[in-house]
């Protein structure tokens, strides 16, 4: 039995192959896709390796200048310094498609970094602790969006994947056994009737022969003519 439940008919065979090669196509765009989206995920894997890199970085000399400041006023004095603090940062979401998936673009403004404690009692430390950790707002604000585009391209290029599969390893399997089976059968149809024919012919040379010779002797032809 085929693989399909298709009637193994010339009409079913041809329109098989018109589904056969349109699947094909769609096979060979779905491999083209998966190999887009994967230059595309390893360069912004790359992106996500450089943007970690500044980020361990900024927050290494945020966090020095954190540990310096809390030598010079203390804790306690750090704490009731940023209860004054008040700033305001932008954050604008937005998007762009690479082969159909839709990737964020996150742009991250903060505040403008000022001296917020003035020049004495060791306040300018706790300034260089502000302007350290706003440098790095935008770095990890780069960070989330492109992890974030990465997550999603990998789970597009997982799900690109299997519909390839499937189509590589069922759909086209089954679709070529089809039409190897529908072949076989019309291929048999065509010995057969070639068969017939050829026995038909015979039964008629024959059939003519003794009637030829009949009339040699002078009896009956019995054989009817096929009618016009």
């Amino acid at each position: 039995m085929p693989p399909l439940n298709v009637a193994p008919t010339r009409r079913n065979y041809l329109e098989l192959q018109r589904s056969l090669r349109r699947i094909q196509e769609g096979c060979e765009l779905l491999e083209q896709k998966r190999q887009i989206l994967i230059v595309e995920l390893m360069a912004q894997v790359e992106v996500a390796k450089r943007i970690k890199d500044d980020i361990n970085r900024t927050m290494a000399a945020a966090y020095d200048a954190l540990r310096r400041a809390a030598l010079r006023v203390g804790l306690t004095g750090l704490m009731q310094q940023s209860c004054g603090i008040f700033m305001q940062h932008s954050l604008t979401f937005r998007s762009r498609a690479v082969m159909g998936v839709q990737v964020p673009q996150i742009e991250c403004s903060p505040e403008p970094f000022g001296i917020q404690f003035g020049l004495t009692d060791g306040y300018t430390r706790t300034d260089e602790v502000l302007r350290r950790f706003l440098e790095a707002i935008g770095l990890v604000a780069r960070l989330a969006e492109v992890e974030n585009a990465v997550l999603r391209l990998a789970r597009e290029i997982k799900r690109t994947q299997r519909r390839v599969n499937a189509l590589e390893k069922i759909y086209i399997p089954e679709y070529k056994g089809t039409l190897r089976y529908i072949a076989d059968v019309l291929d048999e149809r065509q010995r057969e009737e070639f068969i017939v024919l050829r026995k038909v012919k015979r039964k008629r040379q024959r059939l003519a022969a003794q009637d030829l010779h009949a009339l040699h002797e002078g009896r009956p032809c019995y054989t009817v003519s096929r009618p016009r």
